[in-house]
Parts: C-alpha cells; sequence; structure tokens
C-alpha cells in the first residue's frame, strides 16, 4: 500500500486514491461558510490542482415573483446589482486566499444546472460544496447541494457547514 499524499502540509483526506486535479468548488459568498468551503476545497487538491471558484446568482423573477415572464428592466437591475455584489465579494474572499481573478467565476441561473454546465466546461473532476443542510427533509444535504449531487457529471464533495455558522 502506498503512502498518503500530502498537500499543504496535511494529509490526503482520500487515501490511497489519487488527489483531484480540477477542482470546482461552489460557494454561497457568507463570508464565513464561503472561507471554510473554500478552505476545506484546498485539501483535495494536487500540489498542482486548478481551482474554480464559482458564486451562482439566482434570477430575481425566481426569488421574487411567480410569474416567470416578469423581466422588466427592474430584474435586470437587481440581478446586476446583485452580480457586482457578489464579483466584489468573490474577489475579497479569493484575494484572501490567494487566487487569481481568472479562478473566479459568477454565473447568472439556476445554481445546480450552472454548476453543472460549469464542472463540463471546465473538465473538472470534483465538485466542492457546502452545506447547512437544516430543514426539513433536506436535513442531511441542503437543498442546491442535494440538487448539484443529483446530476453532478463529476465527483462530489459536501463540506458540511455548522448550523451556527451564518457568518
Amino acid at each position: 500500500m502506498k503512502p498518503a499524499s500530502a498537500h499543504r502540509g496535511r494529509p490526503s483526506i482520500i487515501g490511497d486514491q489519487d488527489l483531484y486535479k480540477n477542482i470546482l468548488v461552489a460557494i454561497d459568498l457568507m463570508e464565513g461558510p464561503a472561507h471554510q468551503v473554500l478552505s476545506g476545497a484546498l485539501a483535495f487538491g494536487e500540489e498542482t490542482a486548478q481551482y474554480t471558484v464559482v458564486h451562482v446568482v439566482e434570477p430575481q423573477y425566481v426569488q421574487y415573483s411567480f410569474d416567470p415572464t416578469f423581466t422588466g428592466s427592474l430584474t435586470r437591475e437587481l440581478e446586476q446589482q446583485a452580480i457586482e455584489n457578489a464579483t466584489d465579494r468573490m474577489s475579497e474572499l479569493c484575494a484572501s486566499m490567494e487566487m487569481t481573478p481568472q479562478e473566479q467565476q459568477i454565473v447568472l441561473g439556476r445554481a445546480a444546472d450552472q454548476i453543472h454546465e460549469l464542472a463540463k466546461h471546465r473538465d473538472a473532476d470534483l465538485i466542492v460544496i457546502g452545506s447547512h443542510g437544516r430543514h426539513g427533509w433536506r436535513r442531511l444535504l441542503g437543498s442546491t447541494a442535494n440538487a448539484v449531487l443529483h446530476g453532478a457529471p463529476v465527483d462530489v464533495a459536501v463540506i458540511r457547514i455548522p448550523e451556527n455558522q451564518d457568518t
């Protein structure tokens, strides 16, 4: 049996298996949990692993209206503001982890669909996502993490975020 690989001073958490080379990290940009998920993702990759950090901005009509045809200028303005805010927060988070702008992506759409598409487009071999997973039948896995898991084109690792860690 070969020894577990070491990465950034920590033993491999996947034992004898090779570490991942191309990792997509999906974050929700809540300051504490996003940092925790991104930090946890680093344990899965080889020393030379490529990381893409993505945040998905949900379309505003999904959040605020039951009418999917509502695409007025107010909706576009809200979406643009959400993208700008997410871009600023993503830049701050990734700078603190010494990640380049090329490793960051903000997209608009349904989270699970966008994560699946980006994983295919970037040839990811692992998706890392965080989950509070504390409501109703989704107690074991949050709704977004559950949707990502069920349809992911590659392996998925879920970083559990403690219930009391919202910021």
